[in-house]
């Protein structure tokens, strides 16, 4: 049967529609949002964990959710080689914005683009990354924990509450960017206080005995640890030591209180995990990142746990309890 004009014309308009109707049905690219990481703690899952759920939760405020309006590339970076090959992936990958997540992986992904927006939580003097606070430049904007630049204060609330305290370890990884500084803040504040700093350097996971062994053998009162990625992977392990050893340890996030720390006094990072929806929200709308001023804690924290101190005999100033923010009985 021989077709009619006005058929083979229909037809022939189907088959030439077709291919735009099937790709007006595809579903659009979602932003997308490299998040750079170091490894967490022992316990903490990588994708589900306080910190991811507050940076998503930050992002559903704003009208994002994962898989809908915007798709989430995680790396969790757990040395060098890797972290300099996530970075490269997350570039070739072409995502819009790349969360970077500590000193040394925001320095890589510096390393790995110049173009796209990043938006950091650096736990140093941000001022270091970028032209000025107010006004970053480039391409970096986001936060800072300033956690480096209140050391000396731990160390005064620890003179506080361990009576005639004249030794104090202080554990850090003389690799990360700014702690070899902010040793010498807590030298600088310890002279005034007549206390004596013992260092203990930590660079990789494999040195912590070494490290506990050191602080051992000098017999300190109490000990400091420094807050950087390595030492925030292994604070289950310093809060045991400490707990074993009978020392009063103090450290920057509440983190570590949680896990037997007796005081933890800085930016509350869960929090700040939630303002990353605010930067990467003003980002896809179109603000360059270097217009975005970096943000530095509202507010710091001081968290106490009473039980710890209970268990080391300490009783608590009272100038302490009426600071604390949070007391972990």
């Amino acid at each position: 049967m021989r077709a009619s004009p006005i058929s083979t014309a229909a037809i022939a308009l189907w088959v030439v529609a077709m291919p735009a109707a099937v790709q007006a049905e595809q579903p659009k690219r979602l932003p997308q949002v490299g998040v750079f990481v170091p490894p967490l703690p022992a316990g903490y899952d990588p994708a589900n964990n306080p910190f991811s759920q507050a940076m998503l939760e930050g992002l559903k405020a704003l009208g994002y959710v994962e898989g809908r309006s915007i798709h989430i590339e995680l790396r969790v970076a757990t040395n060098p080689e890797e972290a300099a090959a996530m970075a490269r992936d997350l570039v070739e990958h072409k995502v819009d914005v790349v969360v970077a997540v500590g000193p040394q992986l925001i320095e890589v992904a510096k390393r790995a683009t110049d173009s796209i927006p990043i938006v950091i939580l650096a736990c140093d003097r941000a001022d270091r990354l970028v032209a000025t606070i107010a006004r970053p430049g480039g391409n970096i904007t986001g936060m800072a924990c300033i956690s480096s630049d209140i050391s000396a204060k731990r160390l005064q609330l620890l003179h506080e509450i361990v009576p005639r305290l004249s030794r104090v370890a202080v554990l850090f990884n003389g690799e990360a960017p700014g702690k070899v500084e902010e040793l010498r803040d807590i030298a600088a504040a310890a002279k005034t206080l007549e206390i004596e700093i013992q260092p203990a350097d930590v660079r990789n996971g494999s040195g912590f005995t070494a490290a506990f062994a050191a602080i051992k053998g000098r017999d300190p009162q109490a000990l400091i640890a420094l807050a950087d990625p390595l030492i925030f992977e292994h604070i289950k392990e310093i809060a045991a030591f400490a707990a074993e050893q009978r020392l009063p340890s103090t450290y920057g996030f509440r983190e570590f209180c949680d896990v037997g720390g007796l005081l933890c006094y800085g930016s509350n990072l869960q929090a700040q995990f939630g303002r990353f929806g605010y930067f990467i929200d003003k980002i896809l709308k179109g603000t360059k990142a270097g217009d975005i001023p970096v943000e530095e804690p509202a507010a710091l924290e001081l968290i106490v746990n009473a039980k710890v101190a209970k268990s080391l005999d300490i009783t608590l100033p009272t100038s302490i309890l009426i600071s604390a923010h949070e007391l972990i009985e």
